[in-house]
């Protein structure tokens, strides 16, 4: 049998197929053979500074999309859906200045039907994408960036309401009308709860000036006092300040939209004269608040203080009134605490 016969097909097929190889490899360029540039973002990183609108968009599956917009207005970023009440100030610039800031760690692909898996198809089409548009003044889209799954995860990056700065995490991404797709690192928030863009700050003047807090009107009105700097005069009394220290808003509205007939209040008093008047009412899951300033008199305190105490009341009721705040029932303890509660009964 002549061996050499039967192996020179053999051979030919092994040089055939090396050949297409080479050639399929040199012609063909992989999905994710694209350089990626050092910043993801390089022209919004060159003209964050003309941001004056934040549009975020959030899937919410069948029942489609929810948004939360953010503008600047005054110099001061607002929420327009709430009426301009304050935004949370510090957020917003984070999230500007994280966008531009995102870092593309490699490509990845540039085929559409990929997307879906990535998470980068948009909300409005059923996907689980997250959009970031920011626009300019003159109405001008800066950019409008698709945030998908994490890497090696599709836990969606969450944001405590009451903290900043996630975690460095890597995510894929694209920007709204490019097929190309990136793995990117950065420290974008994703909180789609409007609590977190809200300004949670409330007017909580020095706590060891606190004297005193009364709950209730009329017959049913009962007082918490500070005993000495570190104790109160009913048990609860420690629990209840540490509890208004962290109380926060989740929600606002006009206070006009609220009945507050049947409000209770809440009075703190302060050792400068500083009032500060909460008027709260329950309903079955949550708690409105509004809020007001005033001073009264302390014998003794010289004309500047007086009028220091008179400025920080102006500066409270020109921040809050008009607003009504809404909190969780689970603040009731600390907006519409009984008697029982405070005394540790």
């Amino acid at each position: 049998m002549d061996v050499t016969r039967m192996m020179r097909p053999l051979l030919a097929l092994t040089a055939a197929s090396l050949a297409l190889a080479i050639f399929a490899g040199l012609t063909d360029r992989k999905v994710n053979d694209v350089k990626p540039p050092a910043v993801l973002l390089a022209d919004y990183a060159e003209n964050f500074n003309d941001a004056t609108r934040l549009e975020m968009t959030f899937a919410a599956g069948i029942s489609g999309t929810r948004g939360i917009l953010i503008e600047l207005k005054n110099g001061q970023w607002v929420l327009p859906e709430r009426s301009d009440y304050p935004a949370n100030q510090e957020l917003v610039t984070e999230t500007l200045l994280a966008l531009a800031d995102l870092k593309a760690v490699e490509a990845r692909t540039q085929k559409p039907k990929w997307h879906r898996a990535l998470g980068l198809v948009v909300p409005e089409d059923l996907g689980r994408a997250m959009r970031f548009k920011v626009k300019s003044e003159e109405g001008t889209v800066l950019t409008s960036l698709l945030l998908g799954n994490e890497q090696e995860s599709e836990a969606e990056a969450k944001q405590d309401v009451k903290t900043y700065g996630p975690q460095l995490r890597q995510f894929y991404a694209r920007e709204e009308g490019e097929a190309q797709t990136w793995l990117a690192r950065g420290r974008l928030p994703r909180n789609p709860n409007v609590a977190a863009w809200l300004d949670s700050t409330l007017p909580r003047h020095e706590l060891g000036q606190l004297k005193s807090v009364s709950f209730g009107k009329g017959r049913q009105e009962f007082k918490l006092l500070r005993v000495t700097p570190d104790s109160w005069s009913m048990a609860g009394g420690e629990a209840w300040v540490s509890g208004f220290q962290t109380l926060q808003p989740d929600e606002v509205t006009k206070a006009e939209t609220i009945n507050f007939a049947t409000a209770q209040p809440m009075t703190l008093r302060y050792e400068n004269g500083l009032v500060i008047a909460y008027e709260n009412v329950g309903a079955a899951t949550v708690i409105w608040s509004r809020i007001s300033a005033r001073v009264e008199p302390i014998g003794g305190q010289n004309k500047t203080a007086r009028d220091a105490v008179a400025s920080l009341a102006e500066d409270i009721n020109a921040r809050f009134q008009g607003w009504a705040l809404r909190f969780s029932a689970d603040r009731a303890p600390v907006l519409l605490p009984g008697r029982e509660t405070l005394e540790g009964r």
